[in-house]
Parts: structure tokens; C-alpha cells; sequence
């Protein structure tokens, strides 16, 4: 059984085991009491935030006991807050995941006499499931609805509608900003329109990662660079 900073030390290494690197689950576990026999089953309350520090409603909450061979789950209420009594005493794998957010887990160890922890998670946003957007064009749209918006501004796109396909593509990037692969569709539409400038513009707010479509931007900006090296300044 562990205690204070040995507790701390703990969790995380079974953190690391789980393999939780880039999906950063920040688990802070308040020790109550030391789990003694003819104690009652305890209990453990939480929250979960996003990393403005905001709390996130309506996702779910999974927790797991292997030595009980026990789960239970709930959802986050109002103020991203969840709770769960009756918990057998031991270890506990407690699992996060909601809709626009990348999954979290973490370990806590639930105490004995009706006592119980407190433990938080911290969500990041999922670019490739983006939470509906809560104010503008597409605000509260759900999921499905934003890729229907999206299939809207390709459609018009491939139809050579580049003005109305630009001005589509924008609003839903401006409601979403982590859609950034948005902007490689951008600077393909203005490049339609032959502004060169503005395609290099859109192209370059590509984040320069190794991926398939930050690849396809430098392309397109070399591209631009090789072919009309008089209008264009170098990256």
C-alpha cells in the first residue's frame, strides 16, 4: 500500500504502463484513510476539465476493479463533476471518454470506512471528433452535422464554386480552429481562382508536421515556389 508522495509516484508509473504519453490524464488522488478490516465499502468523487480548466459535462466515466472483477460507469454532471458509492476498497482503473475529446485513464485507490478520494482528469480536445461548436455559424452543431457542413464546402469545391467553398471551409474553421487541415482545402480553392498569394497564405497554415496533409501543403507551396518564383516570396 502506498502513501503520500509514494502514492503520486505509483499512479504514475501505471500511467506510463497504459501507455498514456500524448493523452495526458492528470490524476490527483486525495488519501483520506488507511483501508482496515470491518470497514465499509468507500466511495470517490471527481471532475473532469478540459486544459482552459473548464469543466466538461455528459462524458463518461468508467471505473474498473480487476480483483472484484467489478465495473461501474456514469456521466459527468453540470459542473463536470461524477461520483461513485459502494466501491469495494483496492485499486481502481478509472477510464474518461466523451465526444471531441481524447480518452483518458488513470489509477486511485478507494479506502475503506465510507471514506472516499478525490480525483482529477484533464481532456484534451480530439481534432478528428471535434466538439459542436457552441457559438457562430455551426454553433451546437452535433458531430454528424459538421461533417455534413464540411461535405457542403467539398461539394462546392469540386463544383468550382471556389468563392462560396472558401467562405464555407472558413466557417467551419473559425468555429472549429483545430480543423487546420481545412486550410490545405482553402489554399487549394484560391490556387483554383489563380490567387497564388492567398493559396500561399492557407497553405502555410498548415501545421508543418509529418503527416499526409501537412506533407500535401509543402508540396503545394513548393509547387507555387518553384512555378512562379517572381510572385512568391520563399517560406
Amino acid at each position: 500500500m502506498y502513501t503520500g508522495w509514494e502514492g503520486v509516484l505509483s499512479m504514475f508509473r501505471s500511467i506510463a504502463v497504459f501507455g498514456v504519453s500524448t493523452l495526458l490524464a492528470v490524476l490527483v488522488f486525495t488519501e483520506t484513510a488507511e483501508a482496515q478490516p470491518g470497514f465499509m465499502p468507500g466511495f470517490i468523487s471527481g471532475i473532469v476539465r478540459d486544459i482552459n480548466n473548464q469543466p466538461i459535462a455528459g462524458v463518461t466515466v468508467i471505473g474498473e476493479n480487476s480483483q472484484w472483477q467489478r465495473r461501474v460507469d456514469g456521466e459527468t454532471n453540470d459542473d463536470g463533476r461524477f461520483s461513485f458509492v459502494g466501491l469495494q476498497t483496492g485499486r481502481w482503473l478509472f477510464i474518461v471518454r466523451g465526444r471531441g475529446y481524447e480518452p483518458v485513464q488513470g489509477f486511485a485507490y478507494v479506502r475503506g470506512s465510507g471514506l472516499g478520494g478525490q480525483v482529477t482528469f484533464v481532456m484534451e480536445t480530439d481534432p478528428l471528433n471535434p466538439v459542436a461548436p457552441q457559438t457562430g455559424v455551426l454553433a451546437n452543431l452535433r458531430a454528424d452535422e459538421l461533417q455534413e457542413a464540411i461535405s457542403v464546402a467539398d461539394q462546392l469545391f469540386e463544383t468550382g464554386e471556389y468563392d462560396k467553398a472558401i467562405e464555407a471551409y472558413q466557417a467551419v474553421l473559425t468555429n472549429v480552429p483545430q480543423l487546420t487541415s481545412l486550410n490545405l482545402q482553402i489554399g487549394h480553392a484560391y490556387k483554383g481562382k489563380n490567387d497564388y498569394q492567398r493559396a500561399l497564405e492557407a497553405y502555410r497554415a498548415v501545421p508543418t508536421t509529418n503527416s499526409p496533409v501537412g506533407n500535401e501543403a509543402q508540396d503545394a507551396i513548393d509547387t507555387l515556389q518553384a512555378d512562379w518564383t517572381q510572385q512568391i516570396p520563399s517560406r
